[in-house]
């Protein structure tokens, strides 16, 4: 097959090839190495680690409640309270049942006399000074949640603290510098959350029914809709017209906008009198580049949807058949359910590889400054051996996350063509779900683990570029050079990322038709993008515009049927409408997303598929074109006034390189 010049068909093409080959095994067989790494680097973290370090209750000194033993020798009370403003915590034998400003929680004896500044609060008695040089916190009511004592209301206790810091300084600009812990909101959050699952425990049936069952009945809804004649024309007409018109209203707006001594005496931080003038005269001219500036990207919006308007219509058509498609294997629209048991399958065994090599620490004593005060904690740290298992996890987790992501495309990439490739559309398709899933586990795994090891490689340098960052942010103070310079990598990155990404779905596309390798797929992929650039740009702007009409169809209606719904059976039970329609539409949102990625692979999938039989039967006509894209193109035929009038002998594809059906 010539990738640069057209697509050559191969000798008895009937659609998706059926005898494929086993392609690119040996990046298969790296990916169960090192998923054979992973589970040697588990087994060794069990062996060296203790989950004790984590699940139990710590104290300020690192111990664990209800199991080690205090300085007397005797073991530690199994609660955790909180015993200092940075919310260390203590050992104790219950959760306080009231809020007691009066009533402390005080570390040991041992250490209070040790903290900087506690001795004077000890000897005079002065419970406030103990609480702010970390030696004691004032007892809080709290739930037991898991042996943590967590408070319930703690507005009370931080005006108390604010209080004490104020009448500690002289100078209360110095008190208002202080680096406290913000308790402000966790009153109000605390207050919400527990109401909002008071009306979750109520409405659960109604908001997870509508949320999950309304969005996929919805999602199916717009599928049919999108297939109506015109209905997607006009939506993305109507959506394509409004940017250039929002455009020029606000290059309007700018331009008419007029600075006056009215504007000026009412925001006079906006206009300061400068050694050149007033700076009203600056904001004049700036608000007219803008102005202009808005009309010339009007202008171009206007042009480019003119010079696009022949593509855009084939790509609606593209859009609508693609809907067609998914709809008549109905069941790939829930294909992203099963690449997320199969993600959290192997979330399980990482998950504890990840928590056994997390206990691997050693305590480190360190302080932490509070105005004069110097407050001891306990920590743990890791050696570098550790780090190291900690980065190859991460590294695993991106390549199978990738690999499932691939495995998907491969899959609804088979199904879709092999509806492309069939003559009778609207009858049984020769493939199902399992079986494309089947023969591209044993066939074309290898390819799906080359293109999702390139883009885990890349998602690991962008993960040690933010790692880096964050150490240097650490270090010292902050460098505009090196700022910029990790802001650019990361920039870079991210483009390379996406790119990567597109690629490796185009050449996944190619991989399901044609059985290729993952490079010889990237390829033909690559060059068939280059020969359509303007076809594959059309897609791209009607599928992103296609997707949110879906997402804000989907959630609009779950969330007005949530709000009747609720307003009609559940109103007196419930304290928030508000935050249950947010909730479904959070869920409904969820599962839009779930039918845009599907409907996505599908649009791509077709105009590869549209563009391939187009090369393959250029000039004797395919019998595969599907109804939406044939009507497309006759309308065009009558457009340029060709005569149509024998279909069976008009070719229903210009010759490549002609500006006919392009």
């Amino acid at each position: 097959m010539g990738a640069e010049d057209r697509i050559i068909k191969p000798r008895g093409f009937d659609g998706p090839v059926g005898e494929r080959k086993i392609t690119d095994p040996l990046c298969l067989l790296l990916l169960l190495t090192s998923w054979g790494a992973m589970t040697c680097l588990g087994i060794w973290a069990f062996d060296q680690g203790d989950l004790h370090n984590l699940v139990e209750q710590k104290d300020y000194m690192g111990r664990s409640c209800g199991v080690d033993l205090d300085q007397h020798g005797v073991v530690l009370p199994p609660k955790r309270a909180i015993v200092d403003v940075f919310l260390n915590g203590k050992c104790v034998d219950s959760c306080p049942n009231a809020t007691d400003t009066d009533t402390l929680i005080c570390k040991d004896d041992e250490t209070i006399a040790n903290l900087t500044g506690c001795a004077l609060g000890t000897l005079s008695g002065n419970t406030d000074l103990l609480v702010l040089c970390g030696a004691c916190m004032y007892s809080v009511d709290s739930h037991d949640v898991l042996s943590y004592c967590v408070p319930k209301q703690v507005n009370s206790v931080a005006e108390k603290i604010n209080a004490t810091l104020y009448s500690y300084f002289d100078d209360p600009e110095e008190a208002a510098a202080v680096d406290l812990p913000d308790y402000s909101k966790v009153d109000q959050t605390l207050i919400y959350v527990e109401k909002f699952l008071k009306d979750l425990q109520v409405t659960w049936r109604a908001v997870f029914g509508i949320g999950a069952g309304g969005a996929i009945l919805f999602g199916f809804l717009f599928l049919f809709v999108a297939r109506i004649p015109c209905v997607m024309a006009m939506c993305f007409w109507t959506v394509a017209i409004c940017i250039p018109i929002i455009f020029a209203v606000l290059g309007e707006f700018f331009l008419s906008l007029k600075i006056t001594e009215t504007l000026i005496e009412e925001n006079p931080e906006l206009f300061e009198m400068t050694e050149t003038g007033n700076d009203s005269d600056s904001f004049q001219k700036s608000a007219k580049v803008a102005g202009y500036i808005f009309y010339v990207c009007a202008g171009l919006a206007f042009l480019l949807l003119c010079f696009l308007r022949k593509r855009i219509n084939l790509a609606i058509a593209i859009t609508r058949a693609a809907a067609h498609s998914v709809a008549a294997v109905p069941l790939s629209v829930f294909y992203p359910i099963l690449q997320m048991l199969g993600w959290c399958t192997f979330m399980v065994p990482w998950t504890v590889y990840f928590l056994h090599l997390a206990s691997i620490g050693t305590k480190v004593e360190k302080t932490v400054t509070f105005m004069d005060f110097a407050i001891p904690y306990s920590t743990f740290e890791y050696d570098q051996n550790t780090q190291y298992g900690f980065w190859y996890l991460l590294f695993c987790l991106f390549w199978t996350s990738q690999f499932i992501i691939a495995i998907g495309q491969i899959v609804l990439a088979m199904c879709y063509s092999k509806w492309y490739f069939t003559v009778d559309k609207d009858g049984e398709i020769n493939t199902s779900i399992f079986s494309a899933t089947g023969v591209t586990l044993c066939k074309h795994g290898g390819t799906a683990a080359f293109g999702s090891l390139i883009i885990a490689i890349i998602q690991m340098v962008r993960a040690f570029v933010e790692y880096t960052q964050k150490k240097i942010e650490q270090a010292g103070p902050d460098s505009k050079i090196a700022g910029a310079a990790v802001c650019c990598c990361r920039c870079c990155l991210a483009c390379l990322e996406r790119c990567m990404k597109f690629i490796s779905k185009n050449a996944y596309i190619q991989t399901a038709i044609f059985g290729h390798s993952f490079c010889k797929g990237a390829q033909e992929a690559f060059f068939l993008v280059l020969r359509n650039a303007a076809r594959m740009s059309a897609v791209g702007l009607v599928s992103e515009v296609t997707q949110i009409l879906c997402k804000v169809f989907t959630v609009l209606l779950c969330s007005c049927v949530t709000f009747y719904y609720i307003e009609n059976y559940y109103m007196e039970d419930v304290s928030s409408v508000g935050g249950l329609c947010l909730f479904v539409a959070l869920i409904a949102w969820f599962f839009a997303d779930m039918f845009t990625d599907v409907l996505g692979i599908a649009e791509t999938t077709i105009i590869q598929c549209f563009i391939a039989d187009e090369e393959m039967h250029s000039g004797s006509g395919s019998v595969y074109v599907p109804e939406e894209l044939d009507n497309f193109l006759k309308n065009l035929d009558a457009d340029l006034g060709r005569d149509n009038s024998n279909e069976e002998q008009r070719p229903l594809y210009a010759n490549p390189g002609t500006a006919s059906y392009t």
